[in-house]
């Protein structure tokens, strides 16, 4: 995350990263989250915005002297006029969020054409076609620069909240370089997000990502390898990386090592792995190829062949029930005084009695043999009748155990 002073500075540095895709000849190119707001600042025409741009360009490796001192004047300025890019986002967003949509496809759908590539978009805080609530949202663009298909982020984080409102649903887009199903973010950490773009139809599942903490990026990580195994897909993972601009403190940084995963039978260390970035906190182009033909192979052959031995319609079914119910289960801050608290309402006693009896079976342990002579583990002599094995005769009842328990006396009783 870098601030641009102008959208053909944006698009410069993107072609950057595709020139090395370019030069290794991949056919689909995937950025991470939030990267597409990083054509919001070019598009901020307000005095304090344009002094954070200045701030911004004088602390550049790449700064003049002169670019130097006027950073730090404008930088001193922009913090004594408290200006930050949270404000100037939200304002863009409600003035001008066509003009930021119009803006994004210009640019991606003009890249994707140009280099001839499926390219999975950065997500941004956009209007969503459909509806034009703003979401943090993803856009897939064919090699014609035509949209494929959107992505919108379902389970947002707090900074999220500040801008977008969530998604509804997951759908696999379709596209030369195979069925994607795309994740934003916290969305990769719910196992039916996966299995419901597996079900769709989905080879390969996409995550766009941006971590704040080792402990983040960790977890985002393992549900991305954790959605990959469990549907037996081939994934990726992109995150991104830099000084969050958006922070007005300037204290929050991004970080992740992007990979490229495929399931552990395809991967030479038996991992899930393919390649990974080495560095938290380093830009790069990461390129691997998907035999998307072995994957096939490794439906049929495999062990857990989840797209012949899982019934979807059945389990769907299960699922939404269990949804059903949890929805209606009192939350602990529903129940009034148990949130507050107050001594919660007492529960009724059940005895044993009052459970219902499934099965009651005893028996002796461990069971007497062919030829007789086995015995019971105890720790005192044995004192009752000897077993009379060669007559066949069954052996004398030991009276520390008992033949039939209680319930199933009652059962006799009653004539069941």
């Amino acid at each position: 995350m870098r601030l641009p002073v102008t959208v053909d500075e944006y698009r410069e540095g993107l072609r950057r990263f595709l020139r090395a895709a370019e030069n290794k000849r991949a056919r689909l190119v995937i950025f991470p989250e939030l990267a597409g707001v990083m054509l919001a600042p070019p598009l901020l025409g307000d005095f304090r915005s344009s002094l954070l741009l200045r701030a911004d360009l004088g602390r550049r490796r790449s700064a003049s002297p002169w670019q130097k001192l006027v950073g730090a004047v404008a930088g001193g300025a922009a913090g004594m006029l408290k200006a930050n890019y949270q404000t100037g986002m939200a304002g863009l967003l409600d003035v001008a969020a066509a003009q930021l949509w119009d803006r994004y496809v210009e640019v991606f759908g003009g890249l994707a054409k140009e280099f001839g590539v499926t390219l999975v978009a950065p997500s941004a805080y956009l209007p969503d076609p459909f509806d034009g609530v703003i979401r943090n949202l993803t856009v897939v663009f064919g090699p014609d620069g035509a949209q494929l298909g959107t992505q919108a982020k379902v389970i947002l984080s707090a900074a999220d909240e500040r801008f977008c409102q969530p998604g509804s649903n997951w759908e696999v887009i379709h596209t030369e370089a195979g069925a994607l199903g795309i994740m934003i973010g916290s969305d990769v950490l719910f196992p039916e997000v996966g299995r419901l773009l597996a079900f769709q139809g989905a080879e390969a599942l996409i995550t766009l990502a941006a971590a704040t903490s080792q402990a983040d990026y960790n977890k985002l990580r393992a549900g991305a390898l954790a959605r990959m195994q469990d549907n037996q897909l081939l994934a990726a993972c992109a995150f991104l990386v830099g000084q969050d601009a958006f922070d007005p403190s300037r204290t929050t940084t991004y970080l992740g090592k992007s990979a490229i995963f495929a399931p552990q039978e395809l991967t030479p260390r038996f991992n899930g792995v393919l390649v990974e970035m080495g560095d938290f906190t380093s830009e790069g182009v990461l390129t691997a190829e998907w035999e998307f033909a072995d994957l096939r192979a490794l439906w049929e052959k495999n062990d857990a062949r989840l797209r012949h031995q899982f019934n979807a319609s059945q389990a769907s079914q299960i699922l939404a029930t269990i949804y059903r119910q949890l929805q209606t289960t009192p939350r602990l801050e529903d129940q009034g005084g148990a949130a507050r608290g107050a001594a919660p309402a007492a529960k009724p006693v059940i005895t044993l009695d009052d459970l219902p009896v499934i099965a009651s079976i005893t028996s002796r342990w461990p069971p007497y043999s062919a030829t007789g002579d086995d015995s019971l583990p105890v720790e005192e002599p044995v004192t009752w009748s000897a077993i009379d094995a060669t007559a066949g005769a069954p052996p004398a009842a030991d009276p520390r155990y008992e033949e039939e328990t209680d319930e199933m006396d009652a059962l006799d009783d009653a004539g069941r």
